[in-house]
């Protein structure tokens, strides 16, 4: 049985299937000119942040979008906390946490609770171990240095400040905002 194949018909499929990957990509590229980025990491909403590399001065509560510094990139690769992208900076995808600590501010650990100025934070306990059992490196108390922020997320599996401490405020790409998220 020989197969026939329509050749108009396949011409137009072809010519729909290329404008349609044509407009996905050039719309994808516009809105990550834009500053849209899409959250894959459950530690915060899952979904589309806008970025905002014209941020003014950075406030606690803010979100922010930052390159990890190559010690930290380095340690969650290693571990497989995150993903080794080699044609980023520090062979790390930026990361999104929430600021909690600004220069000046105190940090400190009570057993397994996380203070910032002597205030424990609510739902973020630092764990002695990751999922697989694996020691967290223990931080010390301390001030957060000047040109610098210490960053969480709620999430009690959230690789972020409680266990690699501060992170430099040149290293924030821009502030965050959640467009369109879910849990």
């Amino acid at each position: 049985m020989k197969l026939k194949i329509n050749k108009p018909r396949l011409k137009n499929v072809i010519v729909l299937c290329v404008g349609i990957f044509s407009f996905v990509f050039i719309t994808g590229c516009l809105l990550y000119q834009y500053g849209l980025r899409f959250n894959i990491t459950t530690s915060l909403p899952v979904g589309f942040w806008k970025i905002d590399k014209n941020y003014g001065s950075i406030k606690k509560g803010d979100y922010v979008w930052f390159t990890p510094t190559k010690a930290i990139a380095d340690f969650g690769i290693k571990r497989g906390y995150l993903p080794e992208i080699s044609k980023c900076q520090n062979n790390s995808l930026p990361l999104l946490k929430c600021v909690y600590g600004l220069p000046g501010d105190t940090y400190s650990f009570n057993e397994d609770r996380v203070c910032i100025n002597g205030n424990s934070v609510e739902n973020v306990k630092r764990r002695k171990t990751d999922s697989k059992g694996r020691k967290m490196p223990v931080i010390s108390n301390d001030i957060v240095p000047k040109d610098q922020l210490f960053v969480l997320t709620l999430h009690s599996h959230s690789y972020d400040s409680r266990y690699y401490g501060t992170i430099p405020i040149k290293n924030i790409e821009g502030t965050a905002k959640p467009i369109f998220v879910w849990n």
